[in-house]
């Protein structure tokens, strides 16, 4: 009997601690949602999405690099996860080769009448604007595409389009939210075989995530654009992705996909519309790091005080960024100096106070200036995914369940 007894007083204390326990004891609950970055093998953009009800879960593609990088590493990577499931939309930041060139590929094999093409559509395939027609005649072509399919199709637009003329590149950092915001028109075939406008969104639910669009109005026609560029900027043309994941506990995680709103470019004028759209998201989780990681990519002194990622991601190699710089430079024997120029935006990044970890895609990348390397000691090797002797390259998988994120590179 006293046995008895004393297995049931075991059983109480342990039922009653396990009620005393704090809930974040359960934080590390099974995945809910992730966002998934492909490794391109260098620069370039293909990001998965996923969301999980119940059983089932649904994906959908954020941009998918160049046509040759999709089928040698975004198709393999979506037929192993997906199986013969297809994706539940195609989300492309803007008309750049390394961004959208896989598209029409992508949306022949993995995608079906459910499956929503969103991308931002300003530029006139018939101007006469130099580069402008090249650019609306791809986004036209890939239109063509998901209309030939029946799938619906989702405009990123001007949330609310300018007043006056920008002149002046001091305004844009004056100018309402509101001019950089980005509202999605939906288009759906009506039963005449017909594309009619179905609905005007702020942001698009999908799953446990909150998609919503920035940067949506049309810049290149801006007089002070016009005057300091002199031909058509894509990267200046890109829409950003803010993702917030709202977990079953009601925590919530940011995750943004900066695309190429910032560049290196000698008039500054990309990263002044970057800067402003950072300051409207607001801190953030996930930071994709604009246009690759490249030199000048964000404003100096922006990026603790607007989006203070607690992680960052690059999709590129740490090479590649520092030899463009010489490259475009024509720099044969960098000095110091050049070295801290080319990593501008890497050093900008790592100014974030909540940073943990930055990674490369790409890893080190080919190359033997040791100075690179030497480099890094000064930008803390505690936050890069340092394997001892390199940086580590490959896929990074970020997930959330509960209230924890987890963030892996296998």
């Amino acid at each position: 009997m006293r046995s008895w007894k004393m297995k049931f007083a075991m059983i109480a204390v342990l039922c009653l601690s396990l009620l005393l326990l704090p809930t974040s004891s359960f934080a590390n609950a099974p995945a809910e949602a992730g966002v998934y970055f492909i490794n391109l093998g260098g620069k370039g953009n293909a990001t998965l999405v996923k969301t999980i009800s119940g059983n089932t879960a649904s994906y959908g593609l954020v941009d998918t690099g160049t046509n040759a990088d999709f089928n040698a590493y975004v198709a393999p990577y979506l037929s192993s996860v997906l199986g013969s499931a297809k994706l539940s939309f195609i989300a492309l930041s803007h008309m750049d080769a390394d961004h959208a060139n896989g598209a029409q590929t992508a949306i022949a094999n993995f995608a079906d009448s459910n499956t929503t093409l969103y991308l931002k559509d300003v530029a006139d395939p018939n101007s006469t604007y130099p580069g402008e027609a090249n650019v609306g005649t791809k986004a036209d072509a890939i239109i063509a595409a998901a209309k030939a399919k029946s799938m619906p199709i989702g405009k990123i637009k001007p949330y609310e389009t300018f007043d006056n003329p920008v002149d002046s590149l001091a305004e844009i950092q004056s100018l309402p939210a509101n001019k950089f915001k980005a509202k999605i028109e939906l288009f759906t075939k009506n039963a005449q075989g017909n594309y009619v406008s179905s609905g005007v969104y702020d942001s698009i639910t999908f799953g446990n995530f909150t998609m919503t669009w920035f940067n949506g109005n049309n810049w290149n026609h801006q007089p002070i654009i016009e005057q300091l560029a002199g031909t058509w900027d894509e990267n200046l043309n890109a829409a950003p992705l803010l993702l917030k994941c709202t977990t079953s506990t009601g925590k919530v995680f940011r995750t943004y996909l900066g695309s190429d709103l910032g560049e290196n470019s000698k008039q500054q004028y990309s990263y002044e519309v970057g800067h402003r759209v950072e300051q409207i998201v607001g801190n953030v989780s996930v930071y994709q790091v604009a246009h690759h990681g490249y030199y000048f990519s964000l404003k100096p002194d922006t990026i603790p005080s607007t989006l203070n990622p607690k992680y960052a991601i690059v999709t590129n190699n740490y090479n590649e960024i520092v030899n463009a710089y010489y490259r475009n430079k024509k720099i044969t024997n960098p000095t110091s100096k050049d070295l801290s120029n080319a990593t501008s935006t890497l050093k900008e990044t790592i100014k974030s106070t909540a940073l943990q970890k930055m990674y490369f895609l790409g890893g080190k990348g080919d190359g033997e200036d040791h100075r690179i390397i030497d480099a890094l000691k000064a930008n803390n090797y505690a936050l890069l995914n340092w394997t001892g002797t390199t940086i580590q390259s490959g896929n990074v998988n970020v997930e959330f369940g509960g209230n924890a994120l987890t963030i892996t590179q296998p």
